[in-house]
């Protein structure tokens, strides 16, 4: 229809015109020849009637006396009507009597059956039947057929009738619309002759005439109006115009002034912008210098023989300091939120490693206030996820901490649930709950304010800086989450927090085969805490283990007895170390001197381990020694240890907590120009093992990295002569030389935004803050000790600090004892072990062996045997065993020497 729209008005109202003159013509010549059709089959129903009835009255006496020459005669008075095609006069029984066919073919004429009175139409036929009465008996019947040989011609004659009356009626209407269309469309197309005017020449003063008063007047009356309007405006700026440069000149001064003075506060806000970061860049690193010299030289002092009150002296300074360092943290992060710079990275992790860990860290402060503290991770959540795991530790580390402070008994909980969004994206949910002070309903929203507390006498109480959970409320938001709070005052409270995680491709994890170990082993938890029962329980159905509970010793002792007596005795024994009424070690003790109870292996979870309570459990016959909060994957080991020497009534006790590893030893070249850091690292390097060689200014850093031999740099960046960064810089260059790549880390007291970048950007591998905490330092050479092996298989020497190892008991000698003749007795059976499973390529005893091994020597502090069990068991978790031997080689060597240099400072023999 677009031929039709592209149509100019007068040829658009002629083409209706026509079309609906067209189609009322054919509607009323429908209707008529429908109407004459109808009339003249009626005539001819008519017509056929009135005959048959006549034949019917004369046929009386012929067929009375059987006269069929008579008959014969009154049927061929039919002749006269040419549209009667045949007759037939039949008898009362229905048989023909006399026919007539007005072909003359009566030989060929075949009468239907008789039927009765009626008119009937078939096969384009009209037949007629009307009954011969005598009086008013029947006597006979007569049938008359008629075509429609009259109806046809005259329906051929129809066509011709119409097209003549539609091609005449349809001319006239041609010759009137064209008259017709130009009382519309002229003062149409005068009013777009008028446009294109008053386009073309600007010609506002031109008038059209109005002849009408209908619509198309009134738009005239319109367009006038609006020419009449614009030239109005158009004399109204032809005044404005000659006072527009004046105008102009006025307005362009006005914004030139106004131009320089947003210049100028520009300038400003950027200049105080660029101070308040080089204030507080400042700021970091004036403030974490020094305390980088208190934290490491308490830590120094810390690992020295000191009495019990020097001790307590120095864990309160480094308590102290630590409490500093999370303040200015606070502040740095809350300028970065402020200034919309807080960035998130996105990283493979695991998620039950990365909350165990804070867990772990966090559990010496509840242990301190004897507070229970643990965490649920659900069956259902993804173990390897894709995210920011340092903001999310932050996040936990913060509400923890604040739990934990604000609770004086009870415990915290930390849950964790998951809801699925799609197949690569996942949303977790976590609860913190404590049974702590509560927090009023009117305060529960601007907690999450900046500087912001329940009321001045907590803060007077507990302390704090009020920015924590300022920052988790932003952190949680740049993770797509929420958060908020419940709390009932002197009932405790929860904290949830949503946040969503992309999901990363799973790693090999604990072998099945290992887990299979455990199915359907009948496990008894003894904890007198619901919240611990219910995780341990379903750590336990994990495993497809038949756990049962009990909350306090009697109760378990029952249990034991029921289970004894149904000849279904449980073979391993979950209990906790510190119950009301019967703690687990006399419920121990209690099944020791029972001897229809013994035979389940013992393990057992306590809050705080106390010195002697490692001979306590071995004289108790307890397989394993735990400290909760228990990772999942420790007790997993645990159990799978306690369960594989279920035979031999001597075994060693398992333990698991948290163990630092060291690598190999390294020649490491120290930058730094502050004497007391400068001590600090030398120390630290030192009793790792390590050879710290040192630098005090870049320029001296550039002579003796280029000349010497060193295996990484810890590098300052803000030192006299030549920066950190410049003397990076020409290291890089002077590489470029001779294909070398020597590991540089910044060491830097800065921590504002864009200090990392600029380190990396300068050809650093590595970026620590000060102060320097002693585990950023182990994990960045065991980082650049694996990729040394990775290349050369160097020879390491052994070196076992006694007392390093002693305070890591707090000083229990007995226990250390035990240890050394644990380790002395077991290490031959686990390398054994191990060898045989590497010559065999067995992955899943690799793994298990080294497992062993790794915690059994970490706890000793022989970090070197430590970092290659490690190896080993990651080989045997991922099944890569290529490399295998050749660390077995290296652990081999130096197992001999920690061995001897455990005898000897022990005096343990063989």
């Amino acid at each position: 229809m677009s031929w039709v729209q592209n149509m100019s008005i007068g040829r658009k109202l002629m083409v209706i015109i026509m079309a609906i003159s067209g189609l009322t013509l054919l509607l009323a010549c429908f209707a008529i020849v429908v109407y004459d059709i109808i009339e003249l089959r009626r005539g001819m129903v008519n017509d056929t009637s009135t005959l048959a009835n006549m034949v019917a009255e004369n046929s009386t006496a012929a067929l009375t006396f059987h006269d069929a020459q008579a008959a014969k005669e009154v049927l061929r008075s039919l002749h006269t009507q040419p549209h009667i095609t045949a007759a037939c006069l039949y008898t009362a029984e229905g048989q023909p009597f006399a026919t007539y066919d007005r072909s003359g073919d009566r030989e060929s004429l075949s009468p239907p059956p008789p039927r009765k009175d009626g008119t009937f139409f078939e096969h384009g036929r009209l037949l007629q039947f009307r009954p011969v009465r005598l009086g008013k008996e029947i006597i006979g019947t007569v049938y008359v057929e008629s075509d429609f040989s009259e109806m046809q011609a005259r329906l051929r004659a129809y066509p011709l009738v119409i097209g003549f009356v539609l091609v005449l009626s349809c001319g006239a209407a041609l010759l009137m619309a064209s008259r017709l269309q130009k009382l519309i469309s002229d003062p149409i197309l005068g009013l777009l002759e008028a446009t294109r005017e008053v386009s073309a020449q600007q010609n506002y003063a031109l008038r059209l005439p109005v002849a009408s008063s209908d619509e198309v007047g009134l738009l005239m009356t319109g367009f006038n109006e609006m020419l009449s309007q614009i030239e109005g405006r158009d004399e109204e700026l032809q005044r404005h115009r000659d006072t527009l440069e004046e105008e102009v000149a006025r307005r362009t001064a006005d914004l030139m002034t106004l131009n320089v003075q947003l210049v100028s506060a520009k300038d400003s806000a950027e200049s105080a912008s660029q101070a308040k970061s080089e204030f507080l860049a400042n700021m970091s690193h004036e403030i974490r210098t020094p305390i980088n010299g208190i934290m490491g030289m308490t830590e120094l002092a810390l690992d020295t023989q000191l009495n019990q009150e020097q001790r307590g002296y120095l864990i309160l300074v480094k308590s102290s300091s630590e409490a500093l360092l999370s303040v200015i943290n606070d502040i740095l992060d809350f300028s970065k939120v402020e200034a919309g710079k807080l960035e998130l990275e996105t990283i493979e992790f695991n998620l039950a490693a990365c909350v165990g860990e804070i867990m772990k860290t966090m559990g010496i402060r509840a242990h301190q206030k004897n507070l229970e503290l643990a965490y649920d991770v659900g069956p259902e959540v993804s173990a390897y996820l894709t995210g920011d795991p340092g903001r999310l530790r932050q996040i936990l580390t913060n509400l923890v901490g604040n739990a934990i402070k604000f609770t004086e008994n009870g415990q915290v909980l930390v849950e964790i649930e998951s809801h699925p969004q799609s197949d690569s994206r996942v949303e977790l949910h976590f609860k913190v709950s404590d049974s702590g002070i509560g927090i009023p309903e009117d305060k529960r929203q601007i907690i999450f304010h900046a500087f912001a507390q329940a009321d001045t006498s907590v803060t007077r109480k507990y302390g704090g800086t009020g920015l924590g959970l300022a920052i988790t409320s932003r952190l949680v938001e740049m993770m797509g989450g929420k958060v908020w709070v419940e709390s009932e005052m002197g009932r405790g409270s929860t904290f949830h927090f949503t946040a969503q995680f992309g999901v990363a491709e799973p790693k090999a994890l604990e072998s099945p085969a290992q887990q299979d170990e455990l199915k359907d082993v009948p496990v008894l938890v003894v904890d007198d805490n619901d919240t611990n029962r219910r995780i341990l329980h379903g750590m336990a159905l994990q495993w497809k283990m038949r756990p049962t509970d009990a909350a306090s010793g009697p109760e378990a002792l029952t249990a034991l007895r029921a289970a004894q007596a149904k000849g279904e005795p449980f073979r391993v024994i979950l209990t906790d170390g510190r119950m009301p009424g019967m703690d687990g070690f006399e419920f121990a003790a209690a099944i020791q001197h029972d001897a229809t109870l013994a035979g389940a292996d013992i393990l057992m979870l306590t809050s705080a381990g106390q010195p002697g309570e490692g001979a306590r459990c071995r004289d108790l016959g307890i397989a394993a020694y735990l400290l909760k909060p228990v990772l999942k994957d420790d007790l997993l080991a645990a159990l799978l240890t306690a369960l594989g020497k279920h035979t031999d009534p001597g075994a060693p006790l398992v333990t698991r907590h948290s163990l630092r590893e060291a690598p190999r030893r390294l020649q490491v070249l120290v930058a730094e120009d502050n004497p007391v850091n400068e001590a600090v690292i030398v120390r630290v390097l030192e009793k790792m093992g390590h050879s710290p060689t040192m630098a005090h200014n870049g320029r001296e850093a550039l002579t003796l990295a280029t000349n010497g031999k060193f295996d990484l740099v810890f590098m300052d960046v803000q030192m006299p002569e030549m920066d950190g960064l410049a003397a990076t810089g020409a290291i890089r260059e002077s590489e470029k030389r001779t294909g070398t790549h020597l590991p540089i880390f910044a060491m830097t007291a800065h921590a504002m935004k864009g200090d990392r970048e600029q380190c990396l950007a300068a050809g650093m591998d590595g970026y620590i803050t000060k102060p320097v905490r002693f585990s950023d330092i182990q994990q960045t050479l065991a980082g650049v000790a694996t990729d040394l092996r990775s290349v050369t298989s160097p020879v390491v020497t052994s070196s076992w600090d006694r007392a390093a190892a002693l305070d890591r008991v707090e000083g229990d000698e007995e226990l250390l004892q035990d240890i050394c003749r644990i380790f002395l007795d077991e290490s031959p059976k686990l390398m054994a072990r191990l060898q045989q499973a590497v010559e065999q390529g067995d992955p899943e005893e690799v793994s298990r062996s080294a497992h062993s091994l790794k915690g059994e020597s970490g706890y000793l502090g022989a970090t070197n045997v430590s970092q290659m069990a490690k190896q080993l068991e990651t080989m045997g978790r991922d099944r890569e065993l290529s490399q295998a031997t050749a660390v077995l080689e290296q652990l081999q060597r130096e197992m001999e020497g920690l061995s001897s240099a455990v005898r000897q400072a022990t005096g343990v023999q063989a």
